[in-house]
């Protein structure tokens, strides 16, 4: 994996009275902020040790570089999951208004006691760029800048003969849109010299936490409640629940439907259906049986429809969705593992979009790569 260095953009706190705020507005105000002067940017090309502390305590470390925009085209950064149309479309507008990555794409990779190392030396001997702990969602987040010659060399070294590839975790859009955007770049070598690049942050299988991703769709004005469990008595066992809560296992789903929960199994002449595909989990049946078959949803990639709401919301997060409109039915689904995913990935097969939400998060406008 070819990484560089890059001198980065990030907030002037001290010109910054709401950091909260800011970063909320950051992905649609870039221009303006950069040239008020809330972003200052770094005297030298560095990498960039990343620390997140959440609210409870817990530490995931990583890197973050600008990567050689080829290893997407050669499949090294490996996508799992399909894009949504409207959103790859806008992210690319985004990129076109702002002239830079506000958030890196989140990669994970294979580590090993090298990285560990490398990642205890950067900490221990690298300066302190800036710490800053966000009300929003009581994170703390650590940069440190690595400049000097051996530890960047190593972290450049590392990557280029120990990670051959690298997942996204977050960011299939971004990555999308970046590569539609620089791919006649690609093709005119002559015109355009320089690699194109993309903003990218390492971290590890083993920092990494999978969340499902559930959905709330907006269907009921069109089919009634009771046809709903008519149609999905065909994949399903149902059962209504005395309370509400998400599936305990793989196979099962619970349905928020007309203000009852139910718990939803596949049946088993089902999964004998697909007994023959490889790679197939809920998040797939439930786009091909549930949306497609049962309640007539063929492209999820452009129906507006369908509202992905992501995990660690909980069963709190899919209720006020549907209390705001009863025309709306919600549908939890289990987490997905991390092997699942790469499972996925290496067969060259996608999920459907929105099946997996990772943590940590990374926040839009902490640290900036501006492109030509």
């Amino acid at each position: 994996m070819k990484i560089f260095p890059f001198r980065a953009n990030y907030p002037d706190h001290d010109l910054i009275a709401s950091l909260d705020s800011f970063l909320a507005n950051v992905k649609f105000q870039y221009r303006e902020f950069s040239r008020n002067g809330f972003f200052q940017k770094t005297k030298s090309e560095g990498l960039y040790l990343y620390e997140i502390i959440s609210s409870g305590g817990i530490s995931h470390k990583g890197l973050i570089a600008s990567v050689d925009l080829r290893e997407y085209f050669d499949k090294n950064i490996v996508i799992h999951e399909h894009t949504i149309s409207s959103k790859e479309q806008q992210q690319m507008e985004l990129i076109l208004q702002r002239h830079a990555m506000v958030k890196p794409i989140l990669l994970c990779f294979r580590s090993s006691n090298t990285f560990d190392r490398l990642v205890r030396q950067a900490g221990e001997s690298c300066k302190e760029l800036y710490k800053v702990e966000l009300k929003s969602d009581g994170s703390t987040h650590v940069f440190h800048e690595i400049t000097e010659g051996k530890i960047l060399n190593d972290f450049v070294a590392f990557f280029d003969k120990r990670v051959p590839k690298a997942y996204i975790a977050d960011g299939h859009h971004r990555t999308a849109a970046t590569a539609r955007l620089h791919k006649k770049h690609l093709s005119e070598p002559d015109k355009h010299p320089d690699a194109p690049s993309i903003l990218a942050a390492f971290f590890p299988y083993d920092q990494m936490e999978v969340h499902d991703y559930n959905r709330v769709i907006e269907i009921l004005n069109s089919i009634s409640p009771t046809m709903v469990l008519a149609k999905l008595s065909q994949y399903v066992d149902i059962d209504l629940l005395d309370i509400a809560r998400k599936p305990r296992t793989k196979g099962e789903l619970s349905m928020l439907i007309n203000k009852e929960w139910y718990s939803l199994k596949w049946r088993t002449r089902v999964l004998e259906r697909f007994a023959d595909r490889e790679a197939v989990n809920d998040y797939h049946l439930f786009n091909e049986l549930i949306l497609k078959e049962a309640l007539g949803i063929d492209d999820v990639r452009t129906d507006e429809r369908i509202k992905y709401i992501e995990g660690p919301k909980g069963i709190s997060g899919l209720m006020e969705r549907t209390q705001k409109n009863d025309l709306r039915i919600a549908f939890c689904l289990p987490p997905l593992l991390l092997e699942d995913m790469i499972h996925v990935a290496d067969l060259n097969l996608t999920l459907p979009p929105k099946s997996t939400w990772f943590e940590p998060r990374i926040k839009n406008g902490l640290i900036v790569q501006e492109i030509n």
